[in-house]
């Protein structure tokens, strides 16, 4: 992943630049960099957003599996084996997610 915070002091420091330039040149330089800062925090929130789904859904995943243990007990041995593995990939579907977006 890109380090945000820093784009985001590139960024400060563009618009400072801006500033100091002065003229029009330095008021599309402030204006682009004020711009692409609403972008980046935009980015910011949405990641947050999704880091926050990925730990909901794997709370909810170990939730399921301790939940599912005293039933996965009583089945054959094999149909057993077919719904840990389920939740075994499950599991690793979200770790993998959440190492692909880097959250």
């Amino acid at each position: 992943m890109v380090d945000m915070k820093t784009i985001d002091a590139g960024l400060g420091v563009a618009s400072v630049a801006g500033g100091a330039i002065g003229g029009t040149v330095g008021e599309v330089v402030t204006t682009g960099a004020g711009a692409a800062e609403a972008v980046v925090d935009a980015v910011s929130t949405a990641q947050a957003e999704h880091a926050t789904a990925l730990s909901t859904a794997v709370a909810a995943v170990s939730a399921l599996a301790a939940a599912t243990a005293p039933a996965l007990a009583k089945l054959p041995p094999a149909d057993a084996k077919k719904a840990t593995a389920g939740m075994s990939l499950l599991e690793t579907i979200l770790v993998d997610l959440k190492s692909i977006f880097g959250l």
